[in-house]
């Protein structure tokens, strides 16, 4: 029995030109196929009064949908914990960087909420917001930022609602 294979000196197939069908997702953005990523760094500020104090880890997250409206599809594609954040004061101004975003035309959205009641856990896979943390929103939503290239974006975060939930 011969295991090998047998030697074909044939020319190569013509080669069949384009797809019939162009590629249907969107091709990354040109620094994030070089493996460059962006960021996001500036401070958190509240607006709405805190119900457990103020004080708590302050949990940032961004998503490539919006998690509120897209809970279980919306993927985070950077975050950071800040422990022991103190918010209790009217004019506290945590600073935060959230480093490793790829570039994309598309806006990310933005999460974040201070866990005052130290209920929310520290695993940031499992950790979410309840009853009376503080969170940011816009409208019912989650608030828009663009990171289209592998610098730094500033973007200031500000936690302006009671989660009534």
């Amino acid at each position: 029995m011969d295991a090998g294979t047998d030697r074909v000196d044939a020319a190569p197939a013509p080669d069949a030109g384009p797809p019939a069908e162009p590629d249907a997702g969107i091709p990354p953005a040109p620094d994030a196929a070089a493996g460059m990523t962006g960021g996001l760094a500036g401070v958190v500020t509240r607006t709405a009064m805190p119900r457990a104090g103020g004080v708590g880890h302050l949990y940032l997250a961004v998503f490539d949908r919006d998690p509120v409206t897209n809970r279980d599809t919306a993927m985070v594609v950077g975050r950071v914990i800040v422990e022991d954040a103190d918010m209790s004061s009217a004019d506290a101004a945590i600073p935060y960087a959230i480093d490793g975003i790829p570039p994309r035309a598309e806006p990310y959205l933005v999460s974040g909420f201070l866990d005052d009641n130290m209920n929310a856990g520290t695993d940031p896979e499992t950790a979410g917001p309840d009853r009376g943390d503080l969170v940011t929103l816009e409208g019912f939503g989650s608030p828009t930022v663009t990171v289209s290239s592998a610098e730094t974006v500033a973007y200031d975060i500000v936690l302006n609602t009671n989660l009534p939930f």
